[in-house]
């Protein structure tokens, strides 16, 4: 088992990335991140990522795109429901803590004020959508202090992040994961596996979710030959019934029809596996979930060897069968069966490499 979880990043709001550019704020929205433990961490170690004695590294930064940089106004507004709201606090104090710390929030919104007042020109309202848009095509750069014995900022390093990739669930999150440039190129050909998509109709959603899948959180390791495995056709079911259909009219506005007798297909063994015992790791109860380069998994514990024996007997040691290609495997050699579904590069993106 892994005795570490990762490698500490920082969270940071894409709107106050985009207004310490501008000139109007002095700091970043920063929460605390983790680069858990994967398959794309190992890479990036014997790669150049450079950590920390503490675990930290600046090389990867999450960008969480939950709002973007204020215009003039938009500040103004918010400005004055921080002064509206003091004031209430104020009038409300009773204690010497709160008074004190009431009158310094008064100090610092006058401050603020005349700050807004001198920068009026810097701000530049973008939404949320749009920095999106444009951190993934220009990239970012973040400033790091650079201090003195006495904790005094003697001046700043400027790093350049480009953006890398994003899971299907940061990607309902808003988040995205960027990398140093220096490392990116590196980084993504290992991720995308050297795969160059077209200028049209480039399967974007597809790569973006089968690449990031060396990237999901580990427990630990297990190594598995490519001859061990047989690769099979995935199964469908039919049945009709009678379903509710989300459909779209001509102006792309969703609708529900009715429809009776509709055929419906069920994949059986869509994304699952069998795991010969032998090679089942002990760390692990029942099934592990396997990941790899466009590989995505559910594996049980199976006597795959033990069923072969008894089902071939004396003939265990030639027996053949076929994969999905009609390729003949040895069964004795057989500790991993599973289907198409399974790996991701034999759908669109399978189909994507054999165009090119």
């Amino acid at each position: 088992m892994l005795s570490q979880y990762g490698v500490k990043i920082n969270n940071y709001a894409a709107g106050s990335i985009e207004e310490v550019s501008q000139g109007v704020r002095d700091f970043y929205d920063i929460t605390p991140a983790m680069l858990t433990n994967s398959l794309f961490l190992d890479f990036l170690k014997d790669n150049g990522l450079r950590v920390t004695k503490g675990d930290f590294t600046r090389d990867v930064i999450c960008i969480d795109f939950n709002y973007g940089s204020a215009s003039y106004e938009q500040a103004l507004v918010k400005f004055k429901k921080q002064v509206a709201q003091n004031r209430i606090k104020r009038k409300a104090a009773t204690t010497p803590s709160q008074i004190e710390k009431a009158e310094r929030t008064k100090t610092w919104l006058q401050k603020r004020y005349q700050h807004l007042q001198e920068n009026e020109n810097l701000y530049v309202g973008i939404s949320k959508q749009e920095l999106r848009k444009k951190f993934y095509v220009d990239g970012v750069k973040i400033r790091y202090p650079k201090f003195d014995k006495s904790r005094k900022i003697t001046g700043y390093d400027t790093v350049e992040y480009k953006m890398l990739y994003r899971t299907p669930g940061k990607a309902k999150a808003g988040k995205c994961m960027f990398i140093r440039k220096s490392l990116y190129k590196k980084a993504h050909d290992f991720l995308w596996m050297g795969i160059k998509l077209p200028k049209k109709n480039a399967p974007i959603v597809e790569i973006g979710a089968y690449s990031s899948l060396i990237t999901s959180t580990i427990e630990d390791r297990i190594k598995i030959e490519p001859e061990n495995i047989l690769i099979l056709k995935d199964v469908d079911s039919f049945f009709t019934t009678n379903v509710l259909s989300v459909e779209t009219d001509e102006n792309k506005h969703c609708y529900v029809e009715k429809k009776e007798n509709y055929k419906v297909k069920n994949t059986m063994f869509d994304g699952q596996g069998l795991i010969d015992s032998s090679i089942f790791p002990t760390w692990a109860n029942g099934y592990v979930l396997l990941r790899q380069h466009f590989c995505k998994m559910a594996a049980f514990k199976t006597h795959i060897q033990k069923y072969f024996r008894d089902y071939y007997g004396d003939k265990y040691e030639t027996a053949t069968v076929e994969d999905m290609w009609g390729n003949k495997h040895y069964v004795k050699d057989i500790k991993v069966i599973t289907t198409e579904n399974a790996m991701k590069w034999l759908n669109k993106m399978g189909q994507l490499n054999r165009n090119i």
